[in-house]
Parts: structure tokens; C-alpha cells; sequence
């Protein structure tokens, strides 16, 4: 549904965007919405008042192709009376499936690649016209619109690395990084925008910067947004963290001091260790074992006080065989890190692993991933447990108007946005975007109840 810029302009076309699958989709997502804002589109509360819808897919897994194409096809069929949105489908399913996509989706206005998503604001015009003389933003360098108290930092696109189970370097292509200066100067332009937290992402972080000149290291780009954003109380979050290239002095970094100064780089480590079994990693195409994992893990927690761990398995790959399974459950146990996050093997079409020997038949890979996510809740459950008594620093990220008690959501410093659990708190005067120090008071599942102390308050 358009809308008036003004009286005596004509409609102004709206946009809506719906965004599947990872946290690097979700900037893609904000640099899309940010072009179209800045050609005077305007962004519709919902799909079914939109002129044009955008749906950002992801292709990752199968299952997550299937529910892309889903979302797509409940765009395309909103209004039974001819009042259909007109419908882009982008990102990742397009970037795979590409010339194929057309004829088996005919319901679909037009189809951007991941890497042809600058030129968004000309595919829309080409769909519903131009914005005339709708709104324009004056500052579009950064292409994001620096909205929330959490965003997402892409710090660079594609990958190199040959997993043999993973379509994403044929999906995005090679490990390209964004250079320091462009990183830095869209940090700080999403802090003065309100956000509290910046989250680091790529498909591999830890090679950031080996590609460009100098071949400069992920820890001097973490030092330089440190220093830039000193005395704002930014937390700095990095995800996906090959444990390879968590060399010393990348923990140095993570060892400098957050718990004290209450900004910087939180000491929270994310690697996708995806599994224990040195024969079963090699048949990954990855590095490693159980013995080298244990000794990373020994050195991160005597080098980086109060470190939060984070790791990613995969259960039922082509050939893993019970004392597999039995050793990666036992290796999360005795590591017993924070939260794991469990995911089934699935096979790939166009990927090494999906024709190899000694795929594991469905209700038995269904029962090693259950039995992987009971201990992930096992240990998730204990570490929230853990916490009870303790006091934190927490970002609220959302009122939550259903609370008979008024709570506030938010997550602390050891939990990632949207992936770890949550905190429940009740603050007068508080809101999204606020940070609190508060006592935890209860833990149930991931989540913790939170209760402001006397002295406390709103920073």
C-alpha cells in the first residue's frame, strides 16, 4: 500500500522485508532496507500492506531452502484480490539455484543474488516505479539504518575453507574481507545510532584480514574498535571463530579486561568445533581431535577470566560410527561448555559429503542428535543455573507487553543476542536500549530472572 510523502505528492511505493536463516542475513537484510530508504522508498509494518515484499533467503540446508521458498509463496499469495504484493526473492536461494528459479517459481516478480543486492533500490523501481519525491535519508555511506540496541557487524564475505558437508563457498563465493576503515567507520555509525552491542560476523572471522595488503590480523581490527568506540560502553561481540585461528594474540584480546571496564571485547568464545573425532573432522575436511580441542580450551580458560564457550556439532555424518558419537558426547560433558548448539547431518546437494559411503539412516541420526541436545541442555541449563546470585550487566532489548509484572527482555554479556537465553527483569524508568547491572535472582532453562539492586539503575 503507498503512502503520501506530502500533500500533492504523489504515492510513495512501500517495502517490506522478510529475512530466513543467520545473523549475516540479517545485515544484508539492513543494508537492503537502508538503500531503499535512501531512494524515498518507505518500509510498510507488514507484508500485507506492502507494495513490494523482499524476502531474504537462506540456502545454507535444505530445510532452510524449503522454509525460504515457503515464505516466498505466502508472499506471493497475500490479497486474493488482485492487491498482491510485487515479490523479490534474494540472498543465498538465488545465488545457488539461480537460472533454475524462474520457471519453477513464476510466482516470483524477480530474483537478486547475494552479491547483486546493491542494485536493490533499481530492482524495485523496475517493479513499482520510482519514490518521486518520498523521504530521502542525506546519509546513505554506510548502508545500514542503525536501528536497535544490538547489530549485527559483517566484517567480511565468503569463505575458503572446503567442508566437505558446506554449500556456502559455492552459495557466496571466495573470503573476501571488508577493509579496517569501512568496519570502523559503520561501527560507529550504528553506536551513534543507539546500538549498546556490535556483533561481529563472517562465515570465518579468524581469517579476517589475510586477503587484504600487510595481511593485518583479526586482533588489530578488534584493538581499533576498541579504541574508537572508548568511553561509549560498546560491547564488541565476535562470532564464528575457527579454532585454528585462535592463536595468542587473538586471546590476548579477549583476555584485556572487559568484566572491569564494562565495554570492549567481551570474553566470549563462538567456535564450530563440529565434532571430536579427529578421523570423523578429517572426513569434514576440518582440523583437529578431542586431545587438541581440550588443550584450546585449557588455554582459553587460563588465559581469559570468566570466558563463556560456545561450540557447534554435527550428529549422524556419513560414517560416524556409535564410539563417535559416544566420544562427542562425552567430550562436551567433560569440557562442559556454556551452549552447544546440535545440528542433524544433512546431505547437500553439489557437496563432497552427500555422496559419500555410510549415510546414516534417518531414525538414527534422529536419536544422536537427541541424544547431543539433552546434553546441550544439560550443560546450558547448569551454566544459567550458575549465575543465580551473581550480578551482571544486561542490554534490554524489548518490552514485553503480555508480562502481567511489566518485564523487560534483555541478555547479558555472556549471552548472545537471540541464540542464548534471555533475561527477565523489571525496571522502572528502563527500556530497550538501556543498559542495567542487575542480580540474578532465578534460572529456568537458558533464561534468568534479573532484579535490580538498590544502588542500581539505567546506564
Amino acid at each position: 500500500m503507498s503512502t503520501t510523502a506530502s500533500a500533492g505528492a504523489g504515492p510513495v511505493p512501500s517495502f517490506y522485508i522478510s529475512t530466513v536463516g543467520c545473523a549475516k542475513n540479517e545485515v544484508d537484510s539492513d543494508a537492503m532496507r537502508a538503500r531503499l530508504l535512501a531512494a524515498g522508498y518507505v518500509e510498510a509494518p507488514g507484508p500485507e500492506g506492502a507494495d513490494v515484499c523482499l524476502v531474504n533467503t537462506c540456502g545454507f540446508l535444505a530445510e532452510a531452502t524449503r522454509e525460504s521458498i515457503e515464505v516466498t509463496l505466502e508472499a506471493a499469495g497475500l490479497g486474493s484480490d488482485g492487491t498482491s504484493p510485487k515479490v523479490v526473492m534474494c540472498g543465498c536461494v538465488p545465488s545457488r539455484y539461480g537460472s533454475e528459479l524462474p520457471s519453477e517459481l513464476p510466482e516470483v516478480d524477480a530474483f537478486v543474488a547475494a552479491d547483486d543486492e546493491e542494485g536493490i533500490a533499481a530492482v524495485v523501481e523496475g517493479l513499482v516505479g520510482s519514490a518521486g519525491t518520498g523521504r530521502r535519508l542525506k546519509d546513505a555511506a554506510s548502508a545500514r539504518t542503525a536501528g536497535g540496541a544490538t547489530a549485527f557487524l559483517k566484517i567480511a564475505e565468503g569463505c575458503d575453507r572446503h567442508c566437505t558437508f558446506c554449500a556456502i563457498p559455492a552459495i557466496r563465493g571466495p573470503f573476501v574481507s571488508r577493509l579496517a576503515e569501512d568496519i570502523v567507520a559503520e561501527a560507529r555509525y550504528l553506536v551513534e545510532g543507539g546500538a549498546r552491542e556490535l556483533v561481529l560476523v563472517a562465515q570465518d572471522t579468524s581469517s579476517w584480514g589475510r586477503d587484504l595488503p600487510h595481511r593485518p590480523h583479526l586482533a588489530s581490527l578488534l584493538r581499533n574498535l576498541s579504541e574508537e568506540l572508548e568511553g561509549t560502553g560498546t560491547w564488541i561481540r565476535v562470532l564464528y571463530l575457527q579454532p585454528e585461528g585462535l592463536d595468542d594474540e587473538l586471546i590476548d584480546v579477549f583476555a584485556e579486561g572487559y568484566v572491569e571496564s564494562g565495554e570492549g571485547v567481551l570474553p566470549y568464545i563462538d567456535m564450530p568445533l563440529q565434532h571430536a573425532s579427529g578421523r570423523l573432522l578429517g572426513r569434514m575436511g576440518r582440523k583437529g581431535d578431542a586431545e587438541s580441542f581440550s588443550k584450546l580450551i585449557a588455554r582459553l580458560r587460563e588465559r581469559i577470566p570468566g570466558v563463556v564457550l560456545r561450540t557447534t556439532v554435527i550428529c549422524g555424518f556419513p560414517g560416524e560410527t556409535d564410539e563417535e558419537h559416544e566420544e562427542l558426547l562425552a567430550f562436551l560433558r567433560r569440557e562442559a561448555f556454556d551452549y552447544v548448539a546440535v545440528f542433524a547431518y544433512s546431505p547437500e546437494e553439489g557437496t563432497p559429503a552427500a555422496t559419500m559411503e555410510g549415510q546414516i539412516e534417518g531414525e538414527l541420526k534422529r536419536s544422536r542428535t537427541q541424544a547431543a541436545l539433552d546434553v546441550a541442555e544439560e550443560l546450558g541449563f547448569a551454566s544459567a543455573e550458575a549465575r543465580v546470585g551473581g550480578e551482571g550487566e544486561i542490554v534490554i532489548d524489548a518490552e514485553t507487553p503480555d508480562d502481567p509484572d511489566g518485564a523487560l527482555a534483555g541478555h547479558a554479556w555472556f549471552q548472545a543476542p537471540d541464540t542464548d537465553g534471555i533475561v527477565h527483569v523489571s525496571a522502572d524508568g528502563a527500556g530497550p536500549g538501556d543498559k542495567l547491572t542487575v542480580r540474578f535472582v532465578d534460572a529456568w532453562c537458558y533464561d534468568l530472572e534479573g532484579e535490580v539492586p538498590t544502588c542500581g539503575g539505567a546506564l
